[in-house]
């Protein structure tokens, strides 16, 4: 008997570069830098020339995140709005933010995640059933799994661009 596999594909994309860390702002408030924002429209332009288009957006709550993803929704024209989920803060376990993707996950949609390192390279180990990391994922780089209708290879990396190549 055959597994039947949701059909799905997911853009994992590190947020882009922030303002330097100092103690009179909080971690979760540190917003984009000019470079930052450079590379979140540098995503955008790549993957609208691609066709690389998100039908959903979720990002992390925090604020270099939440700029992250809005700029690449409107800079590469996608009309749907970028929602917010706490499974995508740093040290939320894998496995959770996975459990929380499948349970939202349409079948024959593109979703992107903008998150955090090191907890994105793990949840693309999660997805993808590794034991240990294999990717760092650099500021703003953007990371391609699709979702596949075979059992014995459920989850493929397609692709990883770092921002400065596209």
């Amino acid at each position: 008997m055959k597994v039947i596999w949701m059909k799905a594909v997911l853009y994992l994309m590190r947020h882009a570069t922030a303002d330097v860390r100092n103690s009179m702002v909080d971690e979760a408030d540190r917003c984009l830098n000019e470079k930052g924002r450079l590379q979140a429209r540098r995503v955008a332009a790549f993957m609208q020339k691609h066709g690389l288009l998100p039908d959903r957006i979720f990002c992390s709550p925090h604020t270099k995140a939440v700029q992250t993803a809005a700029l690449v929704r409107k800079d590469s024209g996608v009309k749907v709005l970028v929602e917010e989920w706490p499974c995508l803060l740093p040290a939320v376990p894998a496995v959770e933010a996975k459990t929380h993707l499948f349970s939202q996950l349409q079948d024959n949609e593109a979703v992107l995640l903008v998150g955090h390192e090191p907890e994105m390279a793990l949840l693309v180990n999660e997805l993808l059933g590794l034991d240990k990391t294999f990717l760092e994922l650099k500021k703003a780089s953007l990371t391609c799994l699709e979702l596949g209708t075979e059992a014995t290879v459920p989850v493929r990396l397609a692709w990883s661009v770092p921002a400065k190549f596209m």
